[in-house]
């Protein structure tokens, strides 16, 4: 059963308390649909969001339809950046209730959820904009409350050679974002290695001086873990013989035993930039970014265009209370290598864009981390997952301590909070 609510803009509604509690207000869904509809229509929006019923509660045994509206509460929400990754998560759930909502994107305009409303999924869009765009606009909804939700960021990423191989499965620690100057490398310092360097400085070696607060997110250590655990005990898909042919270009060269390998599950941490870059001299360049920003505390192995962006977009709403910081995974598998030493200078865009990367490897495990990893919590939601079992102990957050609810204490970054 669904109905029809004409919503204005979410931050309109919002005044000087946030739209989950504006709704929350409202005994009832008639006095929240007139309520929207009057904001609406003072607003001139005019556009029309077909909205499914929720379950009235999270049981799973009961009913997932009835008479009473309540908020959408699933105890699992998976996000995905774009078709292919959402094609693994419909793969493994039945995801039969779709629902829209204002502010998502217009390729991916539905939320997708099980018949109980347990588990949803969403799908951002690809690059930062899309992905700030549309987590800000579910966290911010009025139709759900997610303040007790696990998300599983789930997608597919390029993998250093040094770090991996296609089609291994990592779980970052840390996000890290690619905020630098960039100089024209052909009139770069003749004693410089990259045309790179941290804003406000004069070379790649000092540490930035400008913070934004988006170059580093730190997640829930144990959480992490719990997901890696769950991952290794399951037999990954190592790929047909294209795979086997790509791992083997890099048989010989010094350095890159970790791309020869069969696939694994790795801790290690995860680079973002909306450019798609590919060559040597930029994995070392932002390997050592990585290094830099973090004070060798991370390792960076794989590079996407999203995470920085969620995060901070969850950030923001774990500060209102409405998400918990601590209930967020991040999973990427490896779809392609950055890039290979059989391939430089003039040959670069060749391997890129000619050299044929399986990627079918990435998505098949994609599939199966998803699914072992949201079992679990739909599985173990009452003895573990909704007593908060795998609580962080580590720091949580930004760069700016957003979430100083938290451990206070960070082993990363070189300035006093609130100076930047």
């Amino acid at each position: 059963m669904k109905f029809s609510v004409v919503l204005s803009s979410v931050l309109a509604l919002a005044g000087s308390s946030s739209a989950y509690q504006f709704a929350k207000r409202h005994s009832d869904v008639e006095s929240a649909i007139s309520s929207y509809s009057a904001s609406a229509r003072r607003s001139g929006a005019s556009s029309t969001y077909s909205i499914a019923k929720p379950a009235k509660t999270l049981n799973a045994n009961e009913s997932a339809i009835h008479d009473d509206y309540d908020f959408i509460k699933p105890q699992a929400f998976i996000i995905n950046m774009f078709s292919l990754e959402q094609e693994q998560t419909f793969d493994s759930f039945n995801l039969t209730q779709n629902i829209t909502i204002p502010g998502l994107s217009p390729v991916y305009s539905e939320i997708h959820c099980n018949d109980n409303y347990t588990l949803c999924q969403v799908t951002t869009g690809e690059a930062e904009a899309n992905a700030a765009s549309t987590i800000s606009a579910l966290t911010l909804s009025p139709i759900f409350d997610l303040s007790e939700t696990y998300f599983l960021i789930a997608g597919i990423a390029g993998i250093s050679p040094k770090q991996g191989s296609i089609g291994d499965v990592t779980f970052p620690r840390f996000a890290v974002q690619i905020l630098e100057y960039e100089v024209d490398a052909r009139e770069m310092p003749e004693n410089w290695t990259t045309g790179y360097f941290p804003l406000g400085t004069t070379n790649s070696s000092q540490y930035p001086v400008n913070i934004y607060g988006t170059e580093v997110f730190e997640l829930n250590v144990n959480l992490r873990d719990r997901a890696v655990d769950l991952v290794r005990n399951v037999t990954l898909d190592n790929g047909a013989e294209k795979a086997e042919d790509l791992r083997d270009t890099y048989e010989g060269f010094e350095g890159f035993e970790p791309a020869t390998r069969n696939v694994s599950v790795l801790t290690c941490d995860t680079l973002t930039g909306d450019t798609y870059w590919f060559g040597e001299l930029l994995d070392e360049a932002f390997a050592n970014y990585t290094s830099l920003i973090t004070n060798d505390t991370a390792t960076y192995c794989t590079t996407q265009q999203e995470d920085n962006a969620s995060l901070e977009s969850f950030i923001r709403a774990a500060q209102y209370g409405l998400v918990d910081f601590g209930r967020i995974v991040v999973l990427r598998t490896a779809s392609d290598y950055t890039y290979s030493p059989n391939y430089l200078g003039d040959e670069t865009t060749y391997y890129f864009n000619e050299v044929s990367q399986d990627i079918s490897p990435s998505l098949v495990n994609l599939g199966l981390a998803i699914k072992t990893y949201i079992d679990d919590i739909l599985l173990n939601w009452d003895d573990l997952y909704s007593v908060g079992a795998f609580e962080a102990d580590n720091y949580l957050g930004d760069y700016f301590n957003s979430l100083d609810d938290y451990v206070e204490e960070r082993s990363w970054g070189s300035i006093e909070w609130g100076t930047a």
